[in-house]
């Protein structure tokens, strides 16, 4: 069972510490806590209130948003890509990046594509907003709302972004298959399949036995786009069930 510490605790903590968003299947930190496992890294985790002050971690890592993660002495990292290059130092097998050069930066690209800046989990985040401006009660969202900045403009924009990836997705999944390998890239389980399983809780969460949150949160996770319902193939959903069963825990936790 995930056992969340005082933020005190963990700063002072040796080792891998880790802070996740509280409450809700955040994509970023559901990634990053999955990696650790599959590769059987300990860490210690605190807690991120969403649109809380969080002072205490803000005035340790800069950052008043998760996941955060340390190493020892190092400087906290916050990045997905980070996160991951820290984790295969730390454990290198199993890899989760390929050793191709090729294939590696098609795994990185991919990786951007769902959760980088104009990725999938970032526009879905638009559309959050978008819904909750339209509604004129913006209500725990107002604050996110202001820290990360929101344009109407730019969120009308953001279903057309998520259904192309998607497809790409698709593409990508159903090329692997053609030369049977049910993986992303490369010839085996990647951090992109692990990427996947954790931005596809933005658009179509796994069921309340598996990924329990608050109804009201689930609906807000939930795709409505019809441009990018769509676009979400069922081979990626299949993808994201399979992976998920080998590599995250069951029922998630966050």
């Amino acid at each position: 069972m995930l056992t969340y510490l005082p933020p005190a605790d963990i700063i002072a903590h040796p080792g891998l510490r880790i802070v996740l968003v509280r409450g809700v299947p955040s994509p970023w930190s559901q990634a990053a806590k999955a990696i650790f496992e599959v590769k059987s890294l300990p860490y210690v985790a605190a807690a991120l209130e969403v649109a809380g002050a969080n002072a205490e971690i803000a005035a340790w890592s800069g950052q008043n948003s998760a996941p955060i993660v340390a190493w020892q002495g190092e400087a906290p990292l916050n990045r997905w890509l980070d996160i991951l290059l820290l984790a295969e130092r730390l454990a290198p097998a199993p890899a989760l990046l390929p050793a191709d050069p090729l294939q590696r930066a098609l795994a990185i690209g991919l990786g951007h594509e769902m959760l980088g800046e104009r990725g999938i989990a970032w526009n879905r985040r638009l559309q959050m907003f978008a819904g909750a401006a339209a509604s004129g009660n913006a209500g725990r969202l107002a604050p996110l709302m202001g820290k990360y900045g929101f344009d109407a403009s730019d969120a009308a924009e953001a279903g057309g972004r998520i259904a192309a990836t998607l497809r790409a997705l698709a593409a990508q999944l159903a090329a692997q298959e053609a030369r049977g390998m049910p993986w992303f890239v490369g010839d085996g389980l990647s951090a992109v399949d692990i990427w996947w399983v954790a931005t596809a809780n933005i658009l179509a969460p796994l069921p309340a036995a598996q990924c329990p949150m608050r109804e009201a949160s689930r609906a807000g996770f939930t795709a409505t786009d019809p441009v990018v319902v769509a676009a979400l193939d069922p081979a990626l959903l299949a993808h994201r069930d399979r992976v998920f069963r080998a590599c995250f825990r069951d029922p998630m936790e966050f």
